[in-house]
């Protein structure tokens, strides 16, 4: 039997009223006006998160909050170099690793690398066909704390950085 709009009535209606109005209580740290500190700041929140969840065990969780923190900063960098318009939505999660390659800011094999890590791992731990592990979970928090540091140093904005 499907699921109809009685069987989830009322919380559809809150969850839909929820994303029409403004005048809410934004998240701390992301009440900035900058596309470029938007993509930042996501990814600062991104990032903590997937450390708390690695050591709550959360590990699926975890590693898709450290892939899509990588795309997010990957991203700021994009903007706060003009290179990518902020009012275009990027075409998919690899967008971000692909126009970084096409600009010079990584090279062929790191793009590749990463876009790879992400069609081969992300997506098979998200639909559970590849198992999320502990050690998978923490080299992914690595990974994606080492690109945020070295872009947000390279840019010069650390001040800006919220990471916990």
């Amino acid at each position: 039997m499907p699921i109809n709009h009685d069987d989830i009535e009322p919380e559809l209606s809150n969850a839909q009223e929820a994303f029409r109005h403004g005048g809410q209580t934004p998240e701390e740290g992301l009440d900035v006006s900058s596309a470029d500190l938007v993509q930042l700041r996501k990814a600062c929140r991104l990032l903590s998160g997937a450390e708390r969840l690695l050591e709550d065990g959360y590990y699926t969780l975890t590693i898709e909050a450290a892939f899509t923190s990588i795309e997010r900063t990957l991203l700021f960098w994009l903007i706060t170099e003009g290179h990518h318009d902020p009012s275009q939505p990027p075409q998919s999660h690899t967008t971000a690793i692909n126009r970084s390659a096409e600009v010079g800011f990584l090279t062929g094999e790191v793009a590749t690398e990463l876009e790879d890590l992400w069609n081969e791992n992300r997506a098979h731990t998200y639909y559970q066909d590849g198992m999320a592990t502990d050690d998978r979970a923490d080299a992914m928090v690595a990974l994606a704390g080492e690109i945020h540091s070295q872009i947000v140093n390279l840019v010069g904005q650390s001040h800006e950085c919220i990471c916990e």
